[in-house]
């Protein structure tokens, strides 16, 4: 694929169920709650190692090993609809679930990123700005994402 712009393209989920982090199911994608239209900013969502050095007497090279696996505190920003609130029931706070980030679309056999997470609450941005209302879910990553997951296809 070549180069291309997410926004249009790319799509997120919060889905109550994935059984396979791998593979995420058309059912459980379906059951989801679309994310999408709404999403104004996301923050966070990367993960990432924290080295440990590990110096030798026997060397001025400091050489380092894998330490452990970290995630930032990870938000997602929406667009507020005062006559909608899906978005705002489905990441009430202490709600379990799982991100489903589709980053070439909803498109079978493509890579998709499920991150396991909790909502740790929802929050109105408030602003005297000349901009639309919205406001932020908060997410703690509870387990490793898997990053390399497979969209599902029709019927899976």
């Amino acid at each position: 694929m070549s180069d291309f712009f997410r926004r249009g393209l790319s799509e997120i989920h919060f889905c109550p169920t994935v059984a396979s982090l791998t593979a995420p199911s058309r059912a459980e994608v379906t059951a989801g709650t679309d994310l999408t239209p709404a999403v104004a900013a996301i923050n966070g969502f990367q993960f990432s190692n924290s080295p440990i050095m590990t110096p030798k007497l026997s060397t001025t090279f400091t050489t380092q090993i894998p330490g452990e696996d970290t995630s930032p505190t990870s938000t997602l920003d929406f667009y507020d609809d005062d006559a909608d609130d899906a978005i705002r029931d489905a990441l009430v706070k202490g709600t379990e679930g799982f991100l489903v980030f589709f980053p070439y679309g909803d498109t079978p056999g493509l890579r998709a990123e499920v991150w396991p997470a909790i909502s740790t609450g929802v929050n109105d941005q408030w602003t005297m700005s000349n901009e639309a209302a919205k406001f932020q879910a908060a997410f703690a990553i509870t387990e490793a994402p898997e990053q390399e997951a497979v969209v599902p296809a029709a019927g899976s």
